[in-house]
């Protein structure tokens, strides 16, 4: 995909439009001039009109306006923007979702594996909470998830034989 394809993809103006009219509105309700606001920001006047336009694309900008004009930036929902991504994720990805919530459920918040756990226990473990059922889940799945928690610094492989982990929760506090 090429940078221009890219950038135009990735880009939501609808925001930036209505945070832009917003800071702008709130500029001259409250008295402020173009210039007073670059003299708080420092940031150069032609910018701050891109702000107001919403063609700025950096949000740190939009953000020391608001700070400059005491403008709480809005939510997304309050823009009315659509809460949807670009892309729909596959099923595959939506079943790993759902895995690891149930993982995070049932196996993390209730510190199963505190003391060690292997994937063949977390599924025993989970079918007997019934968050799934026998056969729904393989053990390389179950893998994938806790790889993505161990990623994420909540747990660790304490021991490896093999193919086989046991997985522990990390301590908080402790880090790699």
């Amino acid at each position: 995909m090429s940078n221009e394809k890219r950038s135009e993809r990735i880009k939501s103006p609808d925001y930036r439009v209505f945070i832009g009219k917003n800071l702008r509105s709130r500029r001259i309700d409250d008295g402020y001039t173009l210039n007073d606001i670059k003299e708080m920001t420092g940031i150069p006047i032609n910018t701050l009109i891109g702000i107001e336009k919403g063609d700025v694309t950096n949000i740190d900008y939009y953000v020391e306006y608001a700070k400059s004009v005491n403008y709480q930036l809005a939510t997304l929902k309050q823009a009315n923007i659509k809460l949807e991504p670009i892309n729909k994720l596959s099923n595959e990805s939506l079943k790993r979702i759902r895995l690891t919530k149930e993982i995070r459920k049932h196996i993390i918040l209730t510190k199963f594996i505190s003391k060690g756990s292997t994937t063949i226990e977390i599924i025993d473990e989970l079918i007997r909470k019934k968050a799934i059922k026998k056969d729904e889940v393989t053990s390389t799945e179950i893998s994938g998830v806790m790889r993505n928690l161990a990623a994420d610094n909540i747990i660790e492989v304490v021991s490896k034989t093999g193919n086989k982990n046991t997985y522990i929760l990390k301590e908080p506090g402790v880090s790699q």
